[in-house]
């Protein structure tokens, strides 16, 4: 795990210290997306109650307690790792700014019960890919809609 750089990421428009910030609360939330750690989001976290978050589980969270209340149970259940980010790029437009990434990880289920859906809870390492809409909010840049999904590993559909 190493701290994410201006230079890993190919970000357009915005000013520098945009592009600096944007980068940096990338790099605190794979942080903390590793052993689901509230207290290193919340700040980024949009508070507004219309931001919506796609997890990978396939389901939407509406505001930013409910993201924490799935953090809680994750964080009971689920042994994390740090998220490798690569490929990363984005676009910064005044007061809106796109982040996107491939993430490689691992992860382990330890929860007595079932995981509610088995998505890669056995060790394997797997990719994911990342988009986060940040807004200027309160002075600085917030997490205002993420959306996470596992990235495909077979053939390209037509070869495309």
């Amino acid at each position: 795990m190493t701290e994410l750089r201006l230079s890993d990421a190919k970000l357009v428009g915005g000013s520098e210290s945009d592009r600096k910030r944007l980068v940096q609360l990338l790099d605190q939330y794979i942080i903390a997306n590793g052993h689901f750690d509230w207290d290193g989001v919340k700040r980024m976290w949009s508070t507004l109650p219309d931001a919506t978050f796609f997890n990978l589980n396939g389901h939407t969270y509406n505001g930013a307690d409910h993201w924490r209340r799935l953090w809680a149970f994750y964080k009971q259940n689920v042994e994390g790792s740090y998220w490798t980010p690569f490929d990363i790029g984005g676009v910064i437009t005044g007061e809106m700014a796109v982040v996107w990434c491939h993430r490689e990880t691992r992860r382990h289920w330890v929860g007595k019960d079932q995981p509610p859906r088995d998505i890669h809870y056995a060790g394997d390492k797997f990719i994911t890919r990342s988009t986060m809409v940040f807004h200027r909010e309160g002075g600085d840049w917030r997490v205002v809609h993420a959306h996470f999904s596992e990235a495909g590993s077979g053939p390209r559909p037509g070869g495309v």
